[in-house]
């Protein structure tokens, strides 16, 4: 990391606009010293972030080159705080002494920046000095990354995570439906991290004879450090989707509401990931025993929580991998695409076996190796210097070790964005975009040429997924990332690798509080944190809890301040007064009183913000964004559930993605200047007119996806083709809010070519629906929710060529027509609350369908067995079937 972080400050000191300040201050001299000392600095670090430095000489040199590098960051940022911004050049006389008088009066700033650098150059000599009193040459010199050029992405159609899963499978799904007792017990998986035990659990989970078994499952993440309550709130969530937690709500009442909710219903519960037996002792009772088949699924690393849970069933142990499904995993993850034909391939087999007797039958080990080595040229030579570099210990088990390498292979700038997944909670589930906007916010993102910052960002995020440093939880429908999260095993890495380069602290437990000295980035876990002493030096702040922030007013050099999305937090916003150099700022939660009036102020003096989620809710309803933001031409995204309107004069440059905005009247005549817009949520607004919303969307060049809600605009909103963005845009979203749906009639022409998602929400249809948006060529997600159409509905045989999700809501239609060939790669169907549709007989006709749910539907009076009997007469047995 420390050859990152020379680079970093040393790109920070290129920038155009600390060039021109340290240049009108007279101070450019000086800095330009110490840049080029870090530059020659810089040159015997090349490879120390590819190389295991042991030689703690070498250790602590690199320690004190860090230090010095984040010392001239600070020096530099505190300096630019303190000046004004940069007058604007001119020539006049008049002109120039106003100039020279401001810089005249900052002059005590000028001066401390000049002893402060002055002090830096002292201590880079002193480490010059030392490197060459303890002969430390390039580190780089005999080891280091292998600068060879990489493979491009390839995804992998399957997932191979599963491989030699079968035996386990089967033999815990037979212990789930024993049916020689009713009695409720405990099934477990147990085994040390990185066996799979969970992925194990989700195919089981997700098997259709155990959801035709049980009328309730129920999935829990249990992490290392729990609470109770929260766990609770868990179990309601998914018993009843419109329980509200309550502030009052204690563990005794939650327990009382489980029990009741689960009596006389079979159910399976998961509890993944549990480390000690305490759980069990403090839930049980709230399960009941109907002797009734019900289950209790639990995954753990320790056997001893199995056996306590329930001495009656014996644990099961879940294996290491034997060599050749190791062979087969590692394989799958390194050549995803292989050709088992290809002579190369056969040349890789003796290494490909050194690998996999490296990882010792390690499933995670082997997916990470795997991901190592996708990356790197599929030849013997290239394998081989990666097998050298290796320096693994002791039996090959010891997964830190093996995944470390991986870490030790990322580029410098891949590292940082790793370590700050260290920031997040146990089991938490990431969205891309919150980890891209904060990655930029940081600034370990360059820009390249042809390329945003958000897409550059995208592929670092892609890179480690490829390298299985990352798992994804889902895709969208355009390929990218969904959601995706990160192995405990490989959080700890994190966390240990991001402390030891004072990259990050993690506040999880009080003892923590000795690490917090000097810390550049600080995530606070579940902890009462008021009086929390933080560093001046601060750049970074997460906060994942339900109480008061600690308040960073002092920590002027903040630049991200994230509160977890939580709307439980309690906000003070005289924590956020003097801010002004953050990028990054997620306001989400409970202000502790009127913001009115302070609100304007706080946030209008953060002028260099770039991205602002802002859910604020009090007692009397959601608060919206305040007038000032939309003067800070620094703004790349804008995310809030309400907002006040924006001045037809505002002109925002940067502004990518924009939610929620609602339109005015004014727009008519003139629009709000957002020529790189991206991403749009419009809200609604009933007094609007058509016009309103027309002339605006018809500035909008970039749009790629457009959310929007409408009382009263039908047609100009389906017939895109007088857009700029026609061309460009790939998803739709169209909510008609009016009681009466519109009636509209609609060509294929209407909508955007390269459409991929479209979701359309209570309209009325002159046509068969179907028949028209079936010629779409791109689209791969469709959703109708109360749409209404002909009686009958009809999918040709060359219809929806490429959908791979279908959603029917809340329908009218009798009949559906689909005939063989339609929707030849169609993955998922969800039918719900169509209460005059019968089974289709051309369901048959979807070969790839995988999932199928059918939900509230009654067929004509025909019970849920009888409806699951017809579902099965007609489409292929490997699909998995929710009814509910």
């Amino acid at each position: 990391m420390a050859e990152f972080i020379v680079n970093f400050v040393l790109t920070k000191l290129a920038d155009a606009v600390v060039q021109e300040a340290i240049s009108l201050y007279g101070v450019d001299e000086k800095v330009d010293a110490v840049s080029r000392e870090l530059g020659r600095i810089q040159v015997f670090l090349k490879g120390a972030d590819k190389k295991h430095i042991t030689d703690e000489q070498q250790k602590y040199w690199v320690k004190e080159v860090r230090d010095v590098a984040y010392s001239m960051e600070d020096v530099i940022d505190t300096f630019l705080m303190e000046i004004p911004q940069q007058p604007q050049k001119s020539t006049g006389v008049m002109e120039k002494m106003k100039k020279k008088f401001k810089i005249a009066k900052k002059i005590p700033a000028v001066h401390k920046l000049l002893n402060e650098i002055s002090l830096i150059q002292t201590k880079m000599e002193e480490i010059e000095k030392s490197r060459l009193r303890y002969g430390i040459n390039n580190l780089g010199e005999g080891g280091g990354e292998i600068q060879l050029p990489i493979r491009p992405l390839i995804l992998p159609d399957i997932d191979p995570e599963i491989i030699g899963f079968n035996k386990a499978r089967n033999h815990i799904v037979k212990e789930l439906l024993n049916e020689t007792t009713k009695k409720r017990y405990v099934v477990s998986i147990w085994g040390p991290g990185g066996l799979g035990k969970t992925t194990l659990a989700q195919k089981i989970y997700n098997s259709n004879d155990v959801k035709e078994q049980f009328g309730v499952r129920i999935w829990v993440v249990i992490s290392q450090k729990f609470q109770l309550i929260d766990i609770l709130r868990k179990i309601m969530k998914q018993l009843n989707h419109n329980y509200k937690q309550s502030e009052d709500e204690d563990e005794a009442a939650l327990l009382t509401k489980i029990h009741e909710s689960l009596r006389g219903k079979t159910y399976l519960i998961v509890f993944d990931d549990v480390w000690t037996n305490d759980l069990w002792i403090q839930i049980e009772a709230s399960l009941p025993n109907d002797n009734n088949g019900s289950r209790i699924l639990m995954t753990t690393r320790n056997s001893d929580v199995s056996k306590e849970a329930d001495p009656t069933c014996e644990p099961y142990k879940l294996e290491y991998l034997t060599n050749e499904l190791s062979f087969e995993l590692l394989l799958k993850k390194a050549i995803p695409n292989h050709d088992p034909n290809n002579s190369a391939f056969h040349g890789l087999s003796e290494i490909l076996n050194q690998f996999v007797h490296k990882c010792d039958g390690l499933p995670l080990a082997l997916v990470v190796v795997g991901g190592l080595l996708s990356k790197k040229p599929c030849n013997y030579n290239a394998w081989s210097k990666v097998l050298k570099t290796m320096s693994w210990h002791a039996d090959g088990k010891k997964c830190s070790e093996i995944i470390g390498t991986s870490y030790d292979d990322l580029p410098f700038a891949l590292k940082s964005c790793f370590m700050y997944f260290a920031a997040f909670p146990e089991d938490y589930e990431f969205t891309p975009r919150e980890l891209i906007q904060m990655w930029i916010a940081e600034g370990f993102i360059q820009q390249e040429d042809n390329r945003t910052l958000e897409e550059t960002a995208e592929s670092f995020l892609e890179d480690l997924v490829q390298r299985s440093m990352v798992s994804v939880k889902s895709r969208s429908h355009d390929g990218s990332i969904g959601r995706c999260y990160i192995h405990d095993l490989l959080r700890d890495l994190a966390i240990q690798k991001a402390k030891d380069d004072k990259f990050l602290v993690v506040y999880s437990h009080p003892n923590d509080q000795r690490f917090m000295s000097g810390a550049r980035r600080v995530a606070i876990h579940h902890l009462d944190c008021d009086e929390l002493m933080l560093s001046q030096n601060l750049r970074t702040l997460f906060y994942f809890g339900n109480k008061y922030m600690p308040n960073c007013s002092k920590q002027r050099l903040l630049k991200v301040v994230c509160t977890g999305s939580s709307l439980k937090t309690k906000i003070k916003l005289e924590m956020f007064e003097g801010l002004t150099q953050l990028r990054y700022l997620d306001l989400t939660g409970q202000p502790n009183d009127k913001w009115e009036g302070c609100l304007e102020k706080v946030i209008g003096a953060m002028k260099f913000l770039q991205t602002l989620w802002f859910y604020i809710t009090d007692k009397d309803g959601w608060i919206p964004i305040p007038d000032s933001l939309w003067h800070i031409n620094t703004l790349r995204h804008v995310n809030a559930y309400k907002s006040r309107e924006m001045p037809p004069s505002t002109k925002l440059t940067n502004l990518q993605t924009l939610s929620e905005m609602i339109v005015t009247e004014s727009w008519e005549t003139e629009s709000p200047h957002l020529p790189n817009l991206r991403g749009l949520r419009l809200g609604n607004n009933k007094s609007v007119s058509a016009g309103s919303v027309v002339t605006f969307l018809g500035t909008l060049e970039h749009l790629i996806t457009l959310e929007i809600e409408v009382d009263h605009i039908p047609l100009h909103i389906f017939d895109m083709r007088c857009f700029p963005f026609y061309q460009n845009l790939q998803s739709l979203r169209i909510y008609n809010t009016c009681e009466t749906p519109h009636e509209i009639a609609i060509d294929v022409s209407m909508f955007p070519p390269h459409l991929t998602y479209l979701s359309i929400s209570n309209y009325q249809f002159h046509q068969d629906v179907m028949s028209v948006l079936e010629k779409l060529p791109c689209l791969k997600v469709l959703c109708l929710d109360e749409v209404f159409t002909n009686k009958k509905l009809s999918c040709s045989a060359k219809g929806f060529n490429q959908l791979e999700s279908l959603d029917l809501s809340d329908m009218t239609f009798e009949d559906w027509e689909i005939e063989d060939g339609a929707m030849p790669i169609l993955r998922e169907l969800v039918i719900y609350r169509c209460r005059k549709l019968c089974v289709p007989q051309g369901l048959r006709h979807l070969t790839h369908l995988q999932k199928l749910g059918w939900l509230s539907s009654d067929c004509g009076g025909k019970t849920d067995g009888e409806i699951m009997n017809l579902l099965k007469d007609v489409v292929p047995s490997n699909v998995q079937i929710d009814l509910r």
